[in-house]
């Protein structure tokens, strides 16, 4: 009910290969899991491709090959006894030409027989730039897109910068690089997705080249440049690499260049922006104090162009969040869940994470345990405002059409993302759960017309003790359908009962 829907999503969007990872899941290495690769994955989800294991994840030949896995990275350190394994009859050669027909198949399903990647390209990529005026533009675009407005205070954004004085505060707003890192930039997390690049363009250099009316843009690694400014731009940046977790959830210097800010001569009236750059879920016991806050997740070398656009208005902070930011001291999990305690409740090299919360997942376990969030998942302002109204729900058993209206009600033209969460009896403990949502451009006045369409695997749960999966609709439960701007914010809201006749709710 929680993980596997994704992976079903991937592989209808074309997904034609999987990776298996380093952990033991329920005792057994994840690359020799037969469970987990022939019978989920195969039988259950349907996969045709291959699986690949993760860098090293490969323990035992005989294992693996005989329990799901195609091919063994970044060499063949156990699998070139593969020939062995054949001739003594540890492994068969029907399973070693499945493993084969799996990555030939995922090759021609992508269109590799048939030039769709053609090899004379291969030895001059070395030679050529990696990124392109046109590769800049699309990076652009997803971070204002992807950008979430956390705060906007007095509407404080976007900001009139004809003949203001602008300060950027914090050593991130005019560096990319951070030697205590062992991985990755500040704009970009550490591991094997990190791309080294040169051209970064940092918070102030973007405002300085994209902004050429203020009277001045000026920055200190301390606060000494915001004394007697128009706007204070804090820079404020999280990181993490591969191989490890962060130690918290904390916002570095946020909070801290944040006081010492508003603890400046004429401070309190200041008008404060944070720019939170971050890899995940943070605390944002800094909040109170600004004025405003936009939250980028791993935004990349663009970043500083992005700001410009997004602290002018020429581009509007259009994401939505896609985990729950937690109030401080949220107690989610206890340390024999996460990361885990060996037999004597120490730490061990060896250390099992419990999966105790069962289906109480993010948002779910907010609304399950009446726990709210600092921010709820889904959460994102705009430079305007929406309201929803009409709701429509017809339902016969096998369909549910769930229609109403969006309206831009305020002065700016914007992006609304409204979303739609369903539930039911045999849901619980979860109360409620995502089941569509859509990006909607809406001019200034206007009405958008929204409809998803819900089908039995929407209203359906996993039921453990027959082991299947079990339409609430089919065991005369009624659905309750709600519409909002985040997982908390639902405005609209039906109880419907979908029988073979349709039923119709309104609310307006």
């Amino acid at each position: 009910e929680i993980y596997m829907p994704v992976f079903k999503a991937a592989f209808e969007a074309g997904a034609g290969a999987v990776m298996c990872s380093y952990n033991k899941v329920n005792g057994h290495h994840a690359c020799e899991n037969e469970h987990l690769l022939k019978k989920l994955l195969r039988e259950d989800l349907g996969f045709k491709g291959y699986v690949v294991s993760d860098w090293g994840a490969t323990h035992d030949a005989a294992a693996s090959a005989n329990n799901g896995l195609d091919v063994e990275m970044p060499t063949d350190k156990y699998y070139k006894a593969l020939p062995k394994l054949i001739e003594n009859g540890t492994l068969k050669q029907e399973q070693l030409d499945l493993m084969a027909t799996h990555v030939l198949s995922s090759m021609h399903y992508v269109g590799q027989f048939e030039g769709r990647f053609p090899p004379s390209k291969s030895g001059a990529l070395g030679h050529l730039p990696a990124t392109t005026d046109g590769h800049r533009a699309v990076a652009l675009k997803t971070i204002t897109e992807s950008a979430i407005l956390l705060k906007n205070r007095g509407a404080t954004l976007p900001f009139t910068t004809v003949g203001k004085k602008i300060a950027l505060v914090g050593k991130y707003c005019n560096h990319s690089n951070d030697k205590s890192f062992a991985q990755g930039s500040v704009y970009s997390g550490g591991g094997s997705g990190f791309v080294m690049t040169t051209r970064t363009v940092t918070p102030l250099q973007g405002m300085q080249e994209k902004i050429k009316d203020a009277s001045s843009i000026e920055w200190s690694s301390d606060v000494a440049a915001a004394k007697g400014a128009d706007l204070v731009v804090i820079c404020a940046a999280a990181h993490s690499e591969e191989g490890w977790d962060r130690k918290n959830l904390s916002l570095p210097e946020a909070e801290d260049l944040t006081k010492e800010v508003r603890k400046l001569s004429g401070g309190e009236d200041l008008k404060i922006v944070v720019l939170a750059a971050v890899p995940g879920a943070v605390t944002t016991e800094w909040l109170d104090d600004v004025d405003a806050a936009l939250m980028l997740f791993g935004p990349g070398e663009q970043v500083g162009n992005a700001l410009a656009q997004l602290i002018t208005g020429e581009a509007s902070p259009n994401g939505r969040l896609p985990v729950s930011l937690p109030k401080v001291g949220e107690e989610r999990f206890t340390k024999w869940q996460y990361p885990g305690l060996c037999k004597d409740n120490s730490w061990c090299e060896k250390m099992i994470a419990n999966f105790s919360e069962d289906v109480l997942v993010g948002y779910r376990w907010n609304d399950a345990k009446d726990e709210p969030s600092a921010f709820p998942f889904g959460f994102g302002l705009s430079y305007t405002d929406f309201e929803f109204k009409n709701l429509k729900v017809n339902c016969d058993g096998t369909v549910a059409t769930v229609a109403f209206q969006v309206v831009n009600i305020g002065e700016r033209d914007g992006v609304a993302v409204p979303q739609l969460y369903v539930g039911f009896d045999s849901l619980k403990p979860v109360v409620r759960q995502l089941r569509g949502f859509d990006k909607l451009s809406i001019a200034s006045g206007a009405v958008a017309d929204v409809i998803f369409v819900l089908r039995e695997a929407d209203w359906s749960f996993y039921d453990t003790d027959v082991q299947k999966w079990v339409s609430a609709v089919k065991s005369g439960e009624k659905l309750t359908i709600s519409v909002g701007s985040s997982s908390v914010n639902l405005p609209l809201s039906s109880e419907v009962s979908c029988e073979a006749k349709a039923v119709v709710r309104r609310m307006e």
